[in-house]
Parts: structure tokens; sequence; C-alpha cells
């Protein structure tokens, strides 16, 4: 008999193959004396995509896709930025889980360089959960002052959690995160900029088990260590020279920037792994598209002036200045785009996400801001005129004259 250690993480289709790295590295780690059940969180993640990731599984690891579809319908998942969708879905581990009186919780942006289970051991002494402390600087004391006047040197990073799923349940931490998220989605500016990350601190505040630091070391910092608090910078230089878990949070990723500090970490067991050349390939693809993408910074202008950041827009037309904003939205997720629309969306549905006009006016309810991409000043306004008539509120119709930068 075996003692059993039970994991989440998750992913997307885009973060398929770094989770992957991150599963190889857990179970690679792991002490084969256990038992490790991997239990990756998804939602329409393809049956060849989860059969790749449960391939993984060893005699001493199972590795299972659970689609939690039905757990997160109807529920307002927002994404913001860098941030996506799959962020939120921790906050449900309590509920699809509750055969397990405690869970480990890993993101999928990691590379486990030490058995887990060590740290699943750890005693929670009465917290909900147990987490390792943020990095405490300027930028996160001015944010979480801002959040609640919160002490940056007591908020912990939610890339790993350690989780009493009893204790989570009966003080209701989920629906108090998912209360506060909504609530913030409201606001012209966000104050939960790090999401549900900062929704759990601001819950549990003073309520988490602060764990050794190596268990979740944040790389980014090792470029600008300087922006560290003095009293916190020795010790956070120190976990560097031999960190748990590595964590690629932040912006750059070693698979997008192999000079990245401790790159060589995920490439090394990259390397290890049957993907390998999936994970070139699709870093090369990347690269490219990125390069033809930001070309639409280079042509038409969307109208910044006169939509507010993170809000929801449609856009009308799908030519080229349609498809410069989408692309724009895409890359910098200033507004999110909720419906593009073009009379000949049929054709243009083969290279873009594009769907009938008709959809505009049913799920008006969607978007604040409808977003007229055309150049010609004639065309715009006939269309402008057309969109009222069938009911869409002047006040969500949006039209400039877009000059070419």
């Amino acid at each position: 008999m075996r003692k059993e250690i039970p994991i989440v993480t998750t992913t997307d289709e885009a973060y398929l193959l770094n989770c992957y790295v991150a599963v190889y590295s857990m179970i690679r780690s792991a002490n084969p004396d256990h038992f490790y059940k991997i239990h990756i969180f998804v939602t329409n993640l393809s049956e060849s995509s989860c059969k790749k990731l449960e391939e993984l599984s060893r005699e001493h690891a199972l590795v299972t896709c659970i689609d939690i579809s039905d757990v997160t319908a109807g529920i307002d998942l927002q994404q913001k930025g860098m941030f996506p969708i799959q962020t939120y879905y921790r906050l449900f581990i309590p509920l699809v889980l509750p055969e397990y009186k405690k869970i480990l919780y890993l993101d999928s942006d990691m590379c486990i360089l030490r058995d887990v289970a060590e740290l699943y051991n750890t005693d929670l002494d009465g917290c909900v959960i147990g987490g390792v402390r943020d990095v405490p600087c300027k930028d996160l004391e001015k944010h979480v002052r801002a959040l609640g006047n919160l002490d940056s040197r007591k908020i912990f990073n939610a890339g790993v959690l350690l989780i009493d799923t009893e204790a989570f349940e009966r003080k209701h931490v989920r629906e108090t995160c998912l209360a506060l998220l909504s609530e913030d989605y409201k606001r012209k500016q966000r104050k939960l900029i790090f999401e549900d990350n900062d929704a759990l601190n601001l819950v549990l505040y003073e309520r988490c088990k602060i764990l050794e630091g190596a268990w979740n070391f944040l790389v980014q910092y090792l470029w600008i260590e300087d922006v560290i608090f003095e009293e916190y910078r020795d010790e956070y230089m120190e976990i560097a020279e031999n960190p748990y878990i590595v964590h690629y949070a932040g912006i750059r990723k070693p698979w997008t920037d192999p000079d990245y500090p401790m790159a060589d970490i995920f490439w090394n067991l990259a390397k290890e792994t049957s993907v390998y050349e999936e994970i070139v390939f699709k870093v090369l693809m990347d690269a490219r598209n990125m390069r033809d993408k930001f070309g639409c910074f280079q042509k038409f202008t969307f109208p910044y002036d006169q939509i507010p950041g993170g809000s929801k827009i449609s856009i009308y037309a799908a030519g080229r200045v349609g498809q410069d904003f989408y692309h724009q939205m895409q890359i910098s997720c200033y507004a999110k785009v909720v419906l593009w629309a073009d009379k000949n969306f049929e054709k243009l549905a083969k290279d873009f996400p594009v769907v009938s006009p008709e959809k505009l006016k049913e799920q008006a309810h969607k978007y604040r801001y409808l977003v007229i991409a055309i150049e010609d000043q004639k065309i715009a306004k006939e269309v402008f005129e057309e969109l009222s008539r069938q009911g869409i509120s002047k006040e969500k119709l949006v039209w400039a004259e877009y000059n070419k930068k």
C-alpha cells in the first residue's frame, strides 16, 4: 500500500507542451515508493491532447485529464492581460475532488526538481491553505496596499497551494473569491489585476501557512533583484542556488526567451521528453506568427480614446481595418473581443473567427461597445444607421477616422 499524493494542475491547447514538461519533471522527481494521482483540469481540450498528457502515466503515477466545463458553466470568469482563464480552475478543486482531504495545486509553467510528496506532507497547522510568500518589493507593496491595505510580507503566490479541501468549502472560500471578482469586473479601473491570486489573498489574509520559499521560486526577480526589499534579498538569492520548484511566472517564459534566467532547466528537461521537437517547432511558429501580427500596429489605430481598457467589445467588418483591430486586441489585451461580425462571414470564417452580423443584435447584452471597423466615412455612416435601425443602441456604436500609422 503506497501513500497516495493527489495533485492538480491545469492547461489549455496553448500551454499543452509546457504542461507536459511540468508533469514530466514532477514524475521524474517523484519517489516511486508513493503513488501520485495527477489531475489536469481542462475545458474543451482535444482528445488527442488529453491522450498525450495521460501517456505520461507510470507505475507510480497516474495522469488524468478532467473536463470541468460543467462545473464552470454559467460562472463569469473573465480573462485579463497575460493570465489565461485556467488560472481560476484552482478555485474549483475542492468541489471537483471532494474525496481528498488535502490536495496540492501547481501551476503548469514550472519545473519540479524535488519530490512533491515532501511538500504534501506539510502540516497546515489549522490554516485553510499553505503557500509560499511572494517576493516583497516596492511594486507588490504598492499593489496590495491599494488592494486592501495589506502587507506585502504576508502575501502568498498562488502558483503553489496546499489546500485543506474541507476547510476551503466550509469557509466558502470559492464563493467569496468569485463574488470579489464579479464586483471587480464592474470597475472601470480594475483592482484585482492578478485575478484569483488577489482574491485568495484578500479572503485568506493571515490565514495561509507560509511554506518554505524553495517550493515556489519566482524566477523573474533574478534580473531585477535590486527591487526586492533589502531584508529579503539575501534569502531570495540563497534559494536561487537550490530551488525545489522553478516557477516561470511573469511575462517572459523560457520557451520564448531562451536567455531567460534558469531557462536551461526547462530546455534540459524538455530534451528528455518525446515532445521536444514539437516544442521547438511551436516556438518557431509562434515567433513567425507574432512577427506577422505585430504589423497590425503599423496600419490602422484602434480608437483607444473612446473605449476604456478592459471593456467587452464587438467588431463590425473584417477587412483590413477589422483585422488590424482584432489582432491589436489579441496582442495588447486592451479590450476583450466577444464578437467579430461581417456580411461575408461564411467565406472569412475559414481564416478568422467571424460570425453573422445578426449575432450583434442577438448578443448585444454581451458587449459594451461595437466598433465599426470601416475606413470609408460614408460607408461607415450607412452601417451606423443600419445597426441603429436594428435596435442596437447608438451609445454602443463607435467609429473614428482611423488614421494609418
